[in-house]
């Protein structure tokens, strides 16, 4: 006994199915802070440089090249920090990197993958609205995990210096107000 076969025709065969996946390539999923929502309540700096700022520290380039090559080895910050002190003495400017948008896509990089997967299949069959969900799905399960890395104990992030402990109140970083997170949005282009 035989199973039932059943026959489909896609628009256009074979070059219409890759002509339709490859538009995909013109349209993209963006996350970060888009300057609609760049603007802060208080302040002179805005949500994306914040942010860009949070992401990289405040270091002399010297010391960003010093520390560097030991970060790409996979040494966690503190410990290329603590280095860096023992041989050069404490930096003035002390806002270690506290990066968002890159570790957190990649931490949940297979949710962000698996919709991305539905949107090529939906345009592989012509599928316009579900092409578009799965794009938008895409977009936030990106955007939430950006948000939920703020609080994430995988951020590796060091606690706030005792002074920013006094002041805040709290010894977890870029999560006291809440501006530059809610900032944190995804577009598709």
């Amino acid at each position: 006994m035989f199973g039932k076969v059943s026959k489909k025709e896609m628009k256009k065969g074979v070059k219409g199915m890759l002509d339709r996946v490859s538009l995909l390539k013109k349209r993209a999923v963006y996350v970060g802070v888009p300057k609609k929502t760049s603007k802060r309540k208080h302040g002179v700096i805005n949500n994306a440089y914040l942010l860009y700022i949070q992401s990289h520290g405040i270091r002399s380039q010297s010391m960003i090249q010093e520390m560097q090559p030991n970060l790409d080895k996979g040494m966690k910050y503190s410990k290329a920090h603590a280095l860096y002190i023992q041989s050069h003495g404490s930096p003035l400017l002390r806002v270690p990197p506290r990066p968002v948008l890159e570790p957190a896509i990649k931490a949940d990089h297979v949710k962000i993958t698996k919709e991305l997967t539905k949107a090529i299949q939906a345009a592989e069959r012509d599928d316009q609205p579900a092409k578009e969900r799965a794009l938008k799905r895409a977009g936030q399960e990106a955007q939430n995990a950006c948000l939920d890395w703020f609080e994430d104990p995988r951020n590796g992030w060091a606690p706030n210096s005792p002074a920013t402990i006094r002041r805040k109140k709290s010894d977890k970083p870029l999560i006291n107000i809440g501006e530059m997170k809610k900032s944190i949005i995804y577009v598709i282009k």
